[in-house]
Order: C-alpha cells, then structure tokens, then sequence
C-alpha cells in the first residue's frame, strides 16, 4: 500500500485549464484549492481536510474542473486538494485495485473523498475499499435504476449483488435513492425489502426532499448517479429520462451529504460527455460538488462526534407492539436520531439511527418506523 503522499504516483497533475466564471467572483475556488499540477508543486495531502479526483474521464474530469474551480470558494484555503486524474493501468483490473489503494489510504487518514467517475460500476471498487478498512458500512445510492437483480440473474448487476455476497464484505446497510417504476422491475423492489434496505422512490421524494436527510447522515458513501437527473436539465448522460430530480433538488441532495458528519466519500457518475449540450450537465456536476464543499464546511460535529446521551430524549411505549421507542434529539442542530437496541440481550448495546421528525411522528401514532424495524431485523 502507498503512504498517503505516495498517492500522487497513481494520478496525472491536471492540466492548463480555462475557467468559466464571473468577474465579479472575487474569490474563485480555484485560488483556494491545493491543485497537482506539471510545475513541480507537490500539494500537501496531510494537511487538506478534503481530497478531490478524476477516476474515470480525464477530458469529462477536466470539463467539470473548468466550471468548479470558477464557482466562489466556500473552504479555507488549503482544506481542499486536488489529486489531478487516474493514471491508467494495463488492464482495467489494474486500475481498479490502484484505485482500491488510493481509496483505502485516504480513508485510513480519514480524509473526505470526492471523486468525478464514469459510471456506477466503480461502486465496487468503493465498496471493496472500504472494506479493507475492517468497519461496517454504509452506502446510498442516488440513481434512476436499482442495481440489484435476483440471484439467476446476479450477473448483470454492475455492484449491488456482489457487494451483499462478499463473504468478507463489510456493507451493513444500502439505501437507494430516486428509482422511477417504470424502469425497474419488481423483483428488485422485493429484493430489498428481503435484505431490509430502504427503497425511496423518486415521486415520494420529490413531495418532500426532506426526507432524504437522515439517509445521508447514516452514509459513509454516497454515489450519485447523473441519471437521476431530468435529461432536459443534464442531457449528458448515460441512460437519459424525461422525468428525475431537477437541478436544484440535486445540489439539495448533495448539500444534505455534505452535511452528514459520518459521510466520507461522495462520488459522481453517468456520464456521457458526447450527449452534453453547451456544457450543461458538467456545469451541473460542478454545482452539485459545490453544494457538497459548502456543506461540509458547515459540518455540526453531532452523533457520532458527540455524545448522544447528552441530548433531548423523548420516550415513546407502543404497548400494542411491545416494543418502547427511544428517539434523541440534538440541541444544536435539531436533527433527530432512534435508538435500535442489539435483539440479543446477552449484548446491552444499542444502534443510533439518524431519522426524521416524521419518524417521532409516526412512533407518536402508536406506529413502528420502517427504519426502526429494518435496521432491528437486519441486527437479528
């Protein structure tokens, strides 16, 4: 494995690049940004609080480059450094196991990763990452289409499937975020709700974005898939749909990311660059990633960089399930948490599951929170 400064021999620095911005953007990002490039400066990885790559496209990479680094720098200078494009291996599973390297790395000094890919396949490679880090985790995926097929048909699946049957794997929970009915099918639905992962569909979404918050605050990863997106507001991509977030509920998705104090990987993908048009979507992606950056720099350092116990507890017994619910709530930032005790009780440990209010509200109906129940069965 590399040292984390030796990680800059897997990538190409970045090239001459012309920024579109505004003049009157005074403080660019571009001038905040520790950026690996032919001159011979060495960024200083150590010290940046968040790494930024190109791992698919190096020209797609550079064309989101060209629109972020013009955009109003939101982070102190130095926290962000830009790691320049993937080099290549000699065949694709040689750069997959140097980007499984570089990954692992960066999460072993517990940097923020931000990556600019191609497509989802890649999220293998995240996963497998971070399963050498020996932690569970979690990943969300922000995507028109389920990745997950049933077992005859597993080999069809670009990640999910393999991810689940690792027998080492590390993944504890999968949220999947935007899937349009018409394009998936119901076996993968019921696949899901098997495995007790949540399932948000675009529409119930789009009623109140809100929603998707605490998915993001108990996410290590989060992939986001430009194909969530409405082709008329991102026409560069790989699977165009009439329907899909719109612009702006997509940098909202990505600010609530950025927010997740747990969250430590975010990554685009789906890209076709050939359907762009005038630079849309790459203007797009650039916007999204900002959204991100500003969110992280606003970071509130709750659960589980503090202690829960010191919040608001509310107390809620459902006699008709048999079950007591207790939710927490911190006093900062008013964001919500539920408690899921192990069912085990030789084990007096208990899991802190970000939720929403309206999951109190639904306790307080005298109801059981889907994500209460999924993540008390999957713990059985």
């Amino acid at each position: 494995m590399p040292t984390l400064q030796e990680i800059l021999l897997y990538f190409d620095p970045v090239g001459p690049i012309a920024y579109h911005t505004d003049e009157r953007i005074l403080n660019p990002l571009s001038e905040a940004t520790e950026i690996y490039r032919n001159n011979g400066n060495m960024p200083d990885i150590g010290q940046a609080k968040i790494v930024l790559a190109g791992v698919g496209n190096p020209q797609l990479a550079d064309e989101i480059r060209s629109y972020l680094y013009g955009l109003t720098a939101v982070l102190p200078k130095g926290d962000l450094v830009d790691l320049g494009n993937l080099r290549q291996g000699k065949t694709p599973a040689d750069t997959q196991i140097g980007l499984g390297d570089v990954i692992t790395e960066l999460g072993k000094a517990h940097k923020i990763i931000v990556l600019i890919g191609r497509d989802t396949h890649d999220t293998l490679t995240y996963g497998k990452a971070f399963t050498r880090l020996e932690t569970p985790y979690n990943l969300s995926v922000i995507d028109s289409v389920l990745d997950i097929m049933p077992e005859e048909h597993a080999d069809r699946s670009h990640y999910l499937n393999e991810l689940i049957s690792e027998p080492d794997g590390c993944l504890y929970d999968f949220v999947h975020l935007g899937h349009q009915s018409y394009l998936n099918d119901a076996e993968g639905i019921d696949r899901m709700n098997e495995l007790y992962f949540e399932v948000h569909r675009l529409g119930a979404l789009r009623e109140d974005i809100r929603e998707s918050e605490p998915v993001f605050r108990n996410s290590d990863m989060v992939v986001f898939s430009m194909n969530a997106i409405r082709q008329t507001e991102s026409p560069g991509i790989t699977f165009p749909s009439a329907n899909g977030f719109t612009a702006e509920e997509s940098c909202q998705l990505a600010r609530f990311a950025g927010l997740s104090d747990k969250l430590s990987l975010f990554a685009l993908a789906g890209f076709k660059p050939d359907r762009d048009v005038n630079g849309q979507t790459s203007a797009l992606a650039a916007q999204i990633i900002w959204h991100f950056l500003q969110a992280v720099n606003q970071r509130k350092s709750d659960y589980p960089f503090s202690d829960i116990k010191q919040y608001q507890k509310y107390l809620i017994n459902l006699p008709k399930t048999g079950y007591n619910l207790t939710f927490y709530k911190s006093p900062t930032s008013g964001r919500w948490w539920i408690e899921v005790p192990y069912p085990d009780t030789k084990y007096p440990r208990s899991l802190y599951v970000a939720c929403s209010p309206r999951d109190y509200q639904i306790a307080s109906d005298g109801e059981i929170p889907d994500r209460w129940w999924n993540n008390y069965r999957r713990l059985s």
